[in-house]
């Protein structure tokens, strides 16, 4: 199976996404899928909604949209970045248990500080909505980024 061991930077995915406006380029946008882990969750290139930095969990990955003309469409997605692992420590969500997946060194990332990431800006509700097709109570079990962004609560 051909995988990547870093960012493709090279590849069109990123190529395009990175084009001048004077050139029709689209910045500020949700980066560019361009490939699956093996746990099915997609990996998108390195910019998250609106062209912002991704807030990732330990496993390189968070919950949010991944298409600015959709906010509502809420998933969990993993993003390139420019340090090692590159893409993903585990499978995701980590939940604060990336290091329990790792044998020998560890590529964990630094999370966002709660056992579910979401983007900055995600609405609780959105995230509920995804996540109520397979658990309508998981969230209430873990802590989220979002808790501590009063605007993102809204339901």
């Amino acid at each position: 199976m051909y995988h990547y061991h870093m960012a493709p930077s090279c590849t069109p995915e990123f190529l395009n996404h990175s084009v001048p406006l004077d050139h029709q380029g689209q910045p500020d946008r949700h980066g560019t899928l361009f490939g699956y882990m093996m746990d099915g969750f997609g990996v998108y290139t390195f910019t998250d909604i609106g062209g912002a930095a991704a807030v990732l969990d330990e496993c390189g990955g968070h919950f949010g949209p991944v298409d600015d003309d959709h906010p509502e469409a809420v998933e969990y997605h993993y993003h390139a970045t420019v340090y090692s692992p590159y893409h993903s420590a585990c499978q995701g969500p980590a939940l604060g248990r990336c290091d329990k997946q790792q044998h020998g060194a560890s590529f964990c990332g630094k999370g966002c500080g709660a056992e579910v990431c979401a983007q900055p800006g995600t609405k609780k509700a959105h995230l509920q909505s995804y996540l109520h097709r397979w658990n309508s109570t998981w969230l209430d079990s873990y802590t989220t980024n979002l808790d501590s962004h009063a605007t993102d609560l809204i339901v």
